[in-house]
Parts: structure tokens; sequence; C-alpha cells
């Protein structure tokens, strides 16, 4: 079929919002069982980049998503906007750092980094000998010096055209419990321009310490828990911060039986589901019963008095649901 028909022919298509979200919280729910692959698989990952497209531009897809994309992790990173970091410019709580490496004809600068309650935001421009099509320009980083106990240490993200170079975001929930003052972040950038498989076997060529801006959030201890049988959720800590909310939560359930998935809802009943993170922070067995503790986090402040929090097995049985008042 000619291009042009192409797009005529996807644009007369009717397309069932209703049952698309249901297919992806089904997705997400898969996908959160499964264990990420490290390896990118940037063959696989560039012949599906087009079907996923069209979720790109909603804020749905953020790093600990990769595991929902377990296949094609590329997908996950393909960040073209951090809402975060532009809602915390416009509050001037971001200050430039502007440290660059330059290598091979190629420089890196990094312009700013934050840490806002729960997720960490870095901004990145490229100029210089970039080697590619202007419209699909990829940067490899490696972060945390790829430290085995970390779920996603090596990724991709897609630049934006930016004046005569590019801009690309980098946004990740901090993998640990809680980030130490003055904490620096290891970030490695290993390839820019065409994605090229051998990029994954490569060292880093633009290295940074980067210094990461801690903007002031609050934490409310919650202690609110629900259980079905031997599966039991806490949620223990709300966080807020200038531009983020997160729940740190702790799941109990028998070892290789069913996980507990989140659905989050606002006050007007909405579900909250774009640009949500659920990241591993802690998993160990105990006498045949799996404990994890885990933060969901959401990268907006929300319009709402409360989010209710609705557990569900993978089976779809649903476990009591627990209100946090805002």
């Amino acid at each position: 079929m000619e291009k042009k028909m192409f797009h005529e022919s996807v644009g007369q298509i009717e397309v069932p919002e209703e049952d698309v979200v249901k297919a992806i919280q089904a997705g997400i729910r898969k996908g959160s069982r499964m264990k990420p692959k490290r390896k990118p698989l940037f063959k696989t990952a560039a012949v599906s980049a087009a079907a996923a497209a069209l979720f790109l531009s909603s804020g749905f897809l953020f790093p600990s998503m990769a595991k929902v994309m377990a296949e094609i992790p590329l997908l996950a990173k393909l960040y073209e906007h951090d809402k975060v970091a532009e809602n915390l410019a416009s509050q001037q709580l971001i200050t430039e750092l502007n440290e660059k490496t330059t290598y091979d004809g190629i420089d890196v600068t990094v312009i700013e980094a934050y840490y806002d309650g729960a997720i960490i935001g870095v901004t990145f421009d490229v100029r210089g000998d970039v080697k590619g099509d202007q419209d699909e320009i990829y940067a490899f980083y490696e972060i945390f010096d790829r430290d085995p106990n970390i779920e996603e240490t090596m990724e991709l993200v897609k630049l934006v055209p930016d004046g005569e170079g590019y801009k690309g975001h980098i946004q990740l929930s901090y993998p640990r419990s809680e980030l130490p003052a003055e904490m620096k972040l290891p970030l490695n950038f290993l390839g820019i321009g065409e994605i090229d498989d051998s990029w994954k076997d490569e060292q880093g060529k633009w290295n940074f310490d980067v210094p990461i801006l801690q903007l002031p959030y609050e934490t409310i201890t919650l202690g609110l828990a629900t259980e079905l049988g031997p599966h039991k959720v806490t949620l223990e800590k709300l966080i807020t911060g200038k531009s983020s909310t997160a729940i740190e939560y702790t799941l109990t359930y028998p070892e290789g039986g069913q996980r507990v998935m989140l659905d989050l809802f606002d006050s007007k009943g909405k579900q909250i589901i774009g640009g949500t993170s659920d990241a591993k922070l802690e998993k160990k067995t105990e006498n045949g019963i799996v404990i994890e503790k885990r933060r969901i986090t959401i990268p907006m402040v929300l319009d709402s008095d409360f989010i209710e929090v609705q557990p569900v097995l993978e089976s779809g049985e649903e476990l009591g649901s627990v209100r946090i008042e805002l």
C-alpha cells in the first residue's frame, strides 16, 4: 500500500478507547510479573517502535515500565517530554548545571538534575557530529554503575531535535528507600546516534557524576492495610513532592503464588494511569512468604481529595480498597 493511502486508511479507523485502555492495563499487570531482561533488544525494538508511537506522547511509558515490555525495552525509553521537569522549571525550582563532556566530536552537557521526593530527572543537550537520521537519534546510557540489585541500569532515550543539536530527558523512580544527602548520580553515555547493537558492549564515553538537586517534599506515615487470605498489602508512606506523588507499600504473598497489583483512582472515580511507575525497593522470602517493598510514583501533584487504592490479584480477584486522604 502506498504511504499516502496507508495514512488515509489509518485516519478512518475507529479506535475503541475503553477497550484499548483495558488491554493496556491487562498488559501492565502481565508485564509486571515478567523478569526484566537486561540486554537491550535493539532489532526487536526497532521493528516495534512504530506500533508504540501512539502511546509515547501520552506520558504513559515510564522507566520501570521496561518490565511491561520485556521483549522491547527500548519502547519504555522513548521520552520526548518530562512533565515533572517542565512543572518544576515553571516554579523556578531547577537551576542549570551545564556539566559538559566531549568524545569523538560530540558534546554532551547535563543541564539539570533533580530529585522530587521519589523521582530523579535529568535533562541533557547533545551537540556536534551526530550520525543518523535527524528524527531517529538515540542515546544509550547506564546509571548506578550497572548495579545488579537495580532492575534497570542500561536504557535508551530518544533525543528531540533542538536548534543545532538535540535534547534528552531521563526520568526514573529512585530505586532505594531514601536518597542520600548531596548524592551524585553515576551517569555514563555509551552511544549516541542511530541505534547500534554494539552499544551494549561499550564502556562509557561521556561520563558524569551528576549532583542531584534535592527539592523539599513531605512524608506522611500511613499504616493502612488490606488483605485477602495469604495476600496482604500495607500502605506505609505517602510522599508528596513539588511535582510528584508517591506511595511506598509492602506486599506479602505465598512464594510461587499470585502477586498483587495496585489500581489507583482519584476522588472523582477516574483511574490514575498516565505516567505511573511501580519500582521494587526490596524483596525477601521468609518461611515461604514473599515480602516486597515497593514504591508507586505518579509524576504529578494530584488535584483530588483522596487516592482510592484498589489491590487486585493476578486472577482479577480484588482485595478491599483503601483510601488515602490528601
